[in-house]
């Protein structure tokens, strides 16, 4: 008798549009690197010498390598965490193991999101130290709005993470779930205004702001998904 895995062991497709933003990042923070080479210095500061501590600098292949090396090394340990999860995953009800189309959902909007973190850090940083007048926290303010709003994008569809059992509990998950869509909405929101406000007002205030209300906005999901379940 052939044996069928359950659907929630079962691997995940793979994220060919993360796999994608991925390749296209890392080409491109080579590329950033490339084309500063020459008027990158030879010892890059990453530390002022003060009067109680001695300065640090790194060579230039240090700080031009370092974002593309991080990368790659999240892209290898993702699977291999992955793997690891699906063997574990045995052990476990199935309403506690993320379905498939999740995962993959999950890991296209982590290598989405990733290179273009990263390759805005690429260009500042070495674009900084080439010489060039970069407003560096304008730039970070507004990616950190882009990212909430590709985050709450993502958020709905990643709340579908699990297979509702009957009773309580089934009731729970399946509020929780429909949170999401409200959650993603108001981090949408919240990422519009960070993009925009950075360009006029101090924008790692705007930044900082916008990051600390993440943590409100998922209370609030757990708050309603409650009231639902009774």
């Amino acid at each position: 008798m052939q044996h069928h895995e359950p659907a929630g062991l079962r691997a995940a497709r793979p994220p060919w549009a993360g796999v994608i933003a991925s390749a296209a990042g890392l080409l491109a923070m080579i590329a950033i690197a490339w084309a500063l080479w020459d008027s990158l210095p030879e010892q890059i500061v990453t530390r002022q010498a003060t009067d109680d501590r001695a300065g640090v600098a790194v060579p230039r292949l240090v700080m031009a390598g370092s974002l593309p090396a991080l990368l790659l090394v999240v892209a290898v340990l993702t699977p291999v965490g992955l793997a690891v999860q699906r063997r574990l995953a045995r052990h476990f009800p199935s309403w506690l193991v993320t379905q498939p189309h999740v995962q993959a959902r999950a890991m296209n909007m982590l290598f989405v999101v990733l290179p273009l973190l990263f390759v805005t850090l690429q260009a500042v940083m070495l674009g900084k130290e080439a010489g060039y007048d970069i407003p560096v926290e304008r730039v970070l303010g507004v990616v950190v709005g882009v990212v909430l709003i590709v985050l709450g994008r993502a958020l709905p569809a990643l709340g579908s993470s699990h297979a509702a059992p009957d009773g309580p509990i089934g009731r729970l998950i399946t509020a929780w779930q429909r949170s999401h869509r409200e959650g993603g909405l108001a981090l949408m929101i919240i990422g519009a205004a960070c993009a925009a406000g950075s360009l006029f007002l101090p924008p790692m205030l705007v930044a900082v702001t916008s990051a600390l209300l993440i943590g409100p906005i998922f209370l609030m999901m757990a708050v309603r998904a409650i009231a639902r379940a009774r």
